[in-house]
């Protein structure tokens, strides 16, 4: 049976429909920027949220000089809108710059990477200005100047203001200028050490083309952040923030409603996955509006169309960003952030201020900036609020499963490094040396200290006699077994001999032989009301030996096989060993 294909990768509009790519329909984004009454809009939204598509559309609709354009938008909302907003569609000269690549490691990369996004703009609109009497000879130089990336950087701060005036002289209409990902330069800066100089730049380029300037139709400017409005922003009168705090006609144009995920998934015949969909990438909240994580959804989409239809779904979204400054953050916080994470874990809420408009430089000073940032980067979401006093508390959550298995990673790397990481050492050095003893000793400290914020539900929205009980260790353990990656393969329910193995530790070579190292397989058990330890620890390594779980590494003539059962009484836990003849 044929499937609409997602758009993965794809936030070019017209190669999406002409492509034939499944498009959920956000063209009545047009209708909202027509109707606001800003002249200049800021729409700070989460990565990987449909941002650069959504500009790509506007683009599309509003760019005079390609009449092709207007029959991509056959069948969609905008043309039901009405003739007034269709009335807009191919009619200004449009300037499109996306700044989302643009992540040096220094001012100097930074500057010369927006020389270049900037000139190639103006390659776009020579024809219409260079190569005709529309420009005065000074200004042709100018002109060539900003091409050849020869000009300096204060002309660079103008280059926007003067092309906007050119192209309203060239085209006898007001231009539409738009923004993509506009503080991907200063999160850069932050993290490398150059905020200063990139905030400098972009608040002087900016402010000269959008802050009262009279050929200025509309300005859209997409982003993660509303940085600090002293920063950037400062003087501007015509600028209208719709962040996903505000309710309106933006909250729903970025991400996926629940009609449309439920539409998107009978049209691909995934109706029966709707509950997974709900647990693992729903839950964001934009205004009042209730929406799913678009990036995620279209990558299980495509997992399950694609023929990998049996698993469970994965992360998707989390794993697209190294998620640095969101570990620095936490690491670096005081304890209120971490009693407040851990409260998130457990399903709680973190009640704080947020403030709508951040200084990154002071972002890990106060304890309400973790919570703002956190928020606005789609890591939590506000699900209600109150007053209190002069100020405005937001209940802030974890808004799904896919989100709270990074934390969890993070809450572990952060309480691992407080553990100066020398019990994770021990703990290695013991499994490889087959140092049993050892073994249990350091996995019973590491219990002790980390495991409470495992013992939550599975996810937001799982039953929990739905879950394995063994599986939450399991996945604990995994993950302190990540770090071990180098030395082995690591795998977990996999199937081996006659049924899958809780966790398998596949010796990796180089080209010589394993070093010495050994086969390891763990089976997990929890210790319910009325079971013994010692009769559970049989039990596991009996299920290893019947269910011949080491039979693949002996298979691919491997080393010898170490058989661990490992029982959990709450945090209690035993460990006992056999060989897995």
């Amino acid at each position: 049976m044929h499937h609409p294909k997602p758009p993965i990768g794809f936030s070019h509009f017209p190669e999406v429909i002409r492509k034939g790519y499944y498009y959920v329909d956000k063209s009545l984004l047009v209708r909202a920027v027509l109707d606001s009454p800003a002249r200049v809009l800021l729409l700070p939204r989460p990565r990987r949220f449909g941002k650069t598509l959504n500009l790509s559309l506007l683009r599309t609709f509003f760019e005079r000089g390609r009449p092709e354009h207007a029959g991509l938008f056959q069948g969609l909302a905008i043309t039901r809108a009405g003739e007034e907003y269709m009335a807009h569609q191919g009619r200004y000269p449009v300037v499109f710059l996306t700044l989302k690549d643009v992540k040096e490691e220094n001012w100097e990369s930074c500057l010369a990477k927006l020389k270049y996004e900037i000139a190639a703009e103006f390659k776009r609109h020579r024809a219409d200005l260079l190569e005709t009497d529309v420009l005065s000879a000074s200004e042709k130089e100018d002109y060539e100047s900003i091409l050849s990336r020869k000009a300096e950087q204060v002309d660079y701060e103008s280059s926007f203001k003067d092309l906007l005036t050119w192209l309203e002289r060239a085209h006898g209409e007001q231009v539409v200028l738009l923004i993509d990902e506009y503080d991907t330069p200063i999160h850069a800066g932050y993290q490398y050490g150059y905020y200063q100089a990139a905030v400098r730049f972009m608040r002087n380029w900016l402010g000269g083309a959008l802050k009262d300037h009279e050929s200025l139709e509309r300005g859209v400017l997409t982003g993660i952040l509303r940085i600090a409005k002293e920063s950037i922003f400062s003087g501007f009168n015509n600028l209208r923030v719709e962040d996903i705090l505000e309710p309106g006609p933006f909250a729903d144009k970025f991400g996926f409603t629940e009609a449309e995920v439920e539409k998107l998934l009978a049209d691909c015949g995934l109706t029966d996955s709707l509950p997974d969909v709900r647990e693992w990438y729903n839950g964001y909240r934009f205004g009042e509006t209730t929406l799913y994580n678009p990036w995620s959804l279209v990558n299980f989409i495509n997992d399950r169309t694609g023929g990998q239809r049996d698993g469970p779904p994965r992360p998707h979204w989390i794993n697209t960003s190294e998620n640095s400054l969101v570990f620095e953050l936490i690491r670096d916080s005081g304890p209120a952030v971490g009693k407040g994470m851990e409260q998130l874990l457990r399903g709680g809420v973190v009640c704080s201020e947020i403030e709508d408009t951040l200084s990154l430089r002071d972002v890990g000073s106060r304890e309400k900036s973790v919570w703002s940032l956190l928020l606005f980067s789609g890591y939590l979401k506000a699900v209600g609020q109150e007053r209190w006093g002069e100020a405005i508390l937001y209940q802030l959550q974890l808004p799904n499963r896919e989100i709270r298995g990074f934390f969890l990673g993070v809450v572990n790397r952060v309480l691992e490094a407080h553990l100066e990481g020398s019990a994770l050492r021990a703990l290695f050095r013991a499994l490889m040396a087959g140092n049993v003893t050892a073994f249990e000793e350091h996995l019973q400290t590491l219990v002790m200290n980390l495991l409470s914020f495992h013992d939550t539900g599975a996810g937001q929205g799982r039953k929990p006699e739905k879950r394995k009980p063994e599986a939450v260790y399991q996945s604990f353990v995994l993950g302190l077994l990540a770090n071990l990656g180098e030395h082995y393969r690591i795998r977990s329910n996999i199937e081996s001999g006659l049924g899958r193995a809780d966790i398998l530790m596949v010796p990796k070579t180089d080209g010589k032989g394993t070093g010495g190292k050994r086969g390891i397989v763990m089976e997990f058990k929890r210790l319910r009301k009325g079971e013994k330890m010692e009769r559970q620890l049989n039990l596991a390594l009996k299920q290893i030996q019947d269910k011949n779980y080491g039979s693949e590494m002996r298979a691919a003539g491997g080393p010898d096989i170490l058989a661990l059962a490992i029982v959990f009484d709450g945090k209690r836990l035993r460990v006992r060993a056999g060989a897995d003849k």
